[in-house]
Formats: C-alpha cells, structure tokens, sequence
C-alpha cells in the first residue's frame, strides 16, 4: 500500500512522480484511462456534444480527470470544479506527505494519545480497520513502519534484515488503533506506528467527487483519480456505462473490459511502483502478516458500487489472491492478472 499521494499514476508529458504505477492498468473508453490517448477521443465527443466538459489535473500526488455531461455546460463546469475542491479536502485529510493533515497528526501522536479528525477521516479509518480484520491481517492500513523501512517515503541502502522487518512489524497492527465515533478520535497505541491510506484514500476521493457532481445535478460523468475510475450513468444516450479496460501489464494489450454504470474499478499491481533495495525488487504492496512485499501477481482489479470499496477490494484481491475472494461479496466483479 502506498502513500495517498505518493504518485501512483504517471502520463506522458503531464506532471508525474517516478515512472508509470500500478494504475495505470485501467484503460478508459476502449483506450488507456488517464493515458494521453484518451484525449483525442475526448475532444472529438467535446466537439460533437458541447454538454460534455473535461478536465484533467495534478492532485493527490497522481493525475485526474473528471468528466460532466449535461445540457447546461456551465452546470457541468461547477460540477467539474466542485469535484476537484471535493479532492482538495481528501488531500489536505489524508495525505501522510501534508504535515498538517489530520492523518498526519495522528501519526505524530502515535503512542501519546488519540487526536481529533474530521468524520470522513474516522470513516476511512475504520473502513481500513474492518477489512484488515476480515482479511486477517495481511492488509492493513498501519504499514507505514514496512513502507518506510522498504524505502518507500525515505531512502533506504538494502535489503531489510530479519531482525529490522521484525521491529517494523511490532510497530504495525490494525487493532492498535482506536476509533472513537462518538468523540470523532483516531489514536495509534504505539510510539513509531503510522496509518498509510494509499490503500483506500483515493477511492474515497473518488466518491467524493462523484457526490459533488450529483450535487450540482450531474447525473452523467467520470472521475478517475490516477486510475481509480468511478463511472457515473452513462456517456451517451443508448449505451450500456463507460467502458474502462484492464490493461495487460506486460503485453500492452487490453485484458478486460468493464463496462461501469453508477460503479467503480480500481487494480492493485506491483510491477511498476516499486525499486531495487539490494538488488532485489520491492514493490508498494505489503503482505502485513509476513512483513514483506507481496509478489503473488502482476496485477488484481475490483469492481464495486463504490470507489472506496474498489480500492479496498483491489489490494485485498492483490493480497489474497482469487480464491479466497468469495468473502468479499461486495465486489461485483474481480479480474486478475499473473
């Protein structure tokens, strides 16, 4: 699991972190979702429908793009641009990088006591919480202790021992954190712990968007925040939802193809973000029970009715594999890859 707003996602000559991510699988209308190809066909659908209004920027560390269709096109603009300040508020929540984020706050008071956090922040939090227990343990959202000692955030000269993997472990564990609903607290019960919400923020943001675009009465969109795509309605009038494809990591080709209608699809790889830590690979997603990178497939994709359960589900399906999928009812689809 990686960082909120660590860079999953990279597109050419657009603002990126290092190289192209794990998202970058999902390929949106027949094309690669996010990837500088969608654009021609994006502006060949502006220009035959004038209700159709697309914007693509940096947030959360990768790069998004939302999409309004509506008869008044200034209507879809504020939907667009409420979209992106919904994202904005998920950033400044969540973001490990942001040192006056909440979650950050949380981290720095690790082992002193909980702190005070906005309710989406409690929401998200216990979210992590619930499926960490549910996939016993090897996902977990408190894995900042593995990703920094993997070099993730931080540098790091080799290979992790046994003895260091063994100490970032007692520093991680979902069921030492406290959640309290009723007081709006989150608190770590040890010193050195840290929540990492890669796992699930950017779907979160996803549905946030999409609720801001409801809310100025959108009823036909896309949100895609670095490859976490929720498909709102339909594109076009007759048509059956968006249709975003997975692409094969290694081929290139389009692997499977989605077709979202008030749904999400997110997937969970580590072929690409990752780097060499002693002349081994390490990748971003971490097997929380073993305390090391999980390398059992190139690629898990999940679709669900939510962005946020997509997320989730698609690390958990990375984690688990496919066949121990089937507690995971709320996933309407998965697709693997490897």
């Amino acid at each position: 699991m990686s960082g909120l707003d660590a860079g999953d996602t990279a597109f050419p000559g657009e603002p990126s972190s290092a190289g192209v991510t794990r998202r970058r699988l999902l390929a949106g209308f027949g094309v690669l979702a996010g990837a500088a190809a969608l654009v021609p066909l994006l502006e060949r659908l502006t220009a035959r429908r004038m209700d159709r209004v697309e914007v693509s920027r940096p947030a959360l560390g990768t790069w998004v793009r939302v999409v309004a269709r509506h008869g008044d096109p200034a209507r879809a603009s504020r939907g667009v641009e409420r979209a992106f300040a919904a994202i904005r508020r998920v950033d400044e929540q969540m973001s490990i990088h942001r040192p006056e984020s909440e979650v950050a706050r949380v981290n720095a008071m690790a082992g002193r006591g909980p702190v005070a956090v906005a309710p989406a922040v409690v929401e998200v939090v216990s979210r992590a919480c619930a499926a960490a227990r549910r996939s016993g343990g090897i996902y977990d959202p408190t894995v900042l202790a593995l990703m920094r000692l993997y070099g993730f955030y931080r540098s790091a000269g080799r290979y992790p021992t046994d003895r260091a993997i063994g100490d970032a472990l007692g520093r991680t564990g979902w069921n030492l954190v406290t959640v309290d609903r009723t007081r709006g607290m989150v608190g770590l019960t040890r010193e050195g712990m840290g929540l990492d919400l890669g796992s699930i923020g950017k779907g979160w943001a996803v549905d946030q968007a999409v609720a801001a675009l409801e809310a100025e009465g959108i009823a036909s969109g896309l949100v895609d925040v670095g490859g976490n795509v929720y498909g709102l309605g339909v594109p076009e009038d007759g048509a059956d939802g968006w249709s975003v494809g997975v692409m094969h990591p290694v081929s290139g080709r389009v692997d499977r193809v989605f077709q979202l209608r008030d749904a999400a699809l997110a997937t969970s790889g580590n072929y690409n973000q990752g780097h060499l830590l002693g002349g081994v690979h390490v990748g971003h997603l971490m097997d929380a029970v073993r305390g090391r990178p999980s390398d059992g497939h190139l690629s898990a994709s999940a679709c669900a009715r939510t962005g946020v359960e997509a997320d989730e589900l698609s690390t958990v399906a990375f984690l688990l594999g496919p066949g121990r999928m089937g507690d995971w009812p709320e996933g309407s689809g998965f697709h693997f890859i490897g």
